[in-house]
């Protein structure tokens, strides 16, 4: 346990000599009431940990207890509860995860809400898209757009794909 202290302690101290003008480790408490080495809270490129927090970039990982919100993501964002995005690249995942724009990998959870393009994947009992492009796997499919991908669960939903509604799979290529 010491070792692992000493570590993190001159991380700590050391993040600044690397980091730029980047965060690389940040602690949240809630939104922005966090700190960060260096002292920038708003761009993350290393490791974010909290009960709730919100970054507008994000390159590497971001877990928080609660709930957090990023605005672009390379990497993986994962929380407790609930977790919401604008631009992803790599993977996301919580109780409900939400993505507002685009997502270009993972999103897992048991409610999975995608406002805009996956490319990708969504794993989870419910899952909804607005262009798909990959796979649906969960109890529940809704896509408003299949351009190229499959669904498969117990009801599949889609205005574009074999059938409207299917049961098992439905997709288009």
């Amino acid at each position: 346990m010491k070792k692992v202290a000493v570590l993190l302690a001159v991380l700590f101290a050391a993040a600044p000599v690397f980091a730029g003008d980047n965060g690389i480790i940040k602690l949240s408490l809630w939104n922005d009431i966090a700190v960060a080495v260096p002292n920038n809270i708003h761009d993350v490129r290393g490791a974010s940990f909290g009960i709730g927090s919100k970054v507008d970039s994000l390159y590497g990982l971001q877990w928080d207890f609660i709930y957090n919100n990023a605005q672009e993501v390379r990497g993986i964002k994962a929380a407790w509860f609930y977790e919401t995005s604008d631009v992803v690249y790599g993977a996301e995942g919580a109780l409900v995860s939400v993505n507002r724009q685009e997502l270009r990998g993972l999103q897992e959870g048991f409610i999975n809400i995608a406002k805009g393009e996956v490319i990708g994947a969504q794993i989870g009992l419910y899952n909804q898209v607005e262009d798909l492009h990959g796979v649906q796997l969960g109890f529940v499919n809704n896509a408003r757009h299949i351009s190229k991908g499959l669904q498969v669960g117990l009801v599949n939903i889609a205005k574009n794909g074999w059938f409207p509604v299917m049961v098992i799979v439905n997709g288009r290529f």
